[in-house]
């Protein structure tokens, strides 16, 4: 699993760490009725042609970098949401919101992401459960 954006790290004590402080964003979702797929989590550090990338995410990957965790919670859970987005709910990016922005100057509060997150959700399983229902 690779992307051009972001140089994996190799798994060890330290990757793992940070592997698992995104894995728990993850299980807060769940533990919130959000009902995700198996996500596949990789941590790493920008390459040079993309110094500025905090996180990438699509066909239910996300690479989180270092950087975006050890910046702070709450950039941290802003940054996993976002790429969430992508992965999962195939969103472009969008301007007019704070959570799918293409930059970040000042990441969502805790639960101003969430209620953005959640969101997203419930009108992407409205949407599926309506085309379930007429087909």
């Amino acid at each position: 699993m690779k992307t051009k954006q972001i140089k994996n790290f190799k798994m060890n004590d330290v990757t793992y760490k940070m592997r698992r402080s995104v894995i728990e964003i993850l299980y807060t979702a769940k533990s919130k009725g959000i009902i995700i797929p198996r996500i596949n989590v990789r941590i790493g550090e920008s390459t040079h042609n993309y110094p500025n990338v905090l996180g990438v995410g699509g066909n239910l990957n996300i690479w989180i970098t270092e950087t975006a965790i050890n910046r702070s919670s709450d950039y941290l859970l802003h940054v996993v949401l976002h790429e969430l987005c992508h992965a999962v709910f195939n969103l472009p990016h969008n301007e007019s919101c704070p959570l799918m922005a293409s930059v970040l100057d000042k990441p969502c509060t805790n639960s101003q992401a969430w209620k953005i997150f959640e969101g997203y959700y419930y009108k992407v399983v409205r949407h599926a459960t309506q085309c379930a229902m007429a087909s």
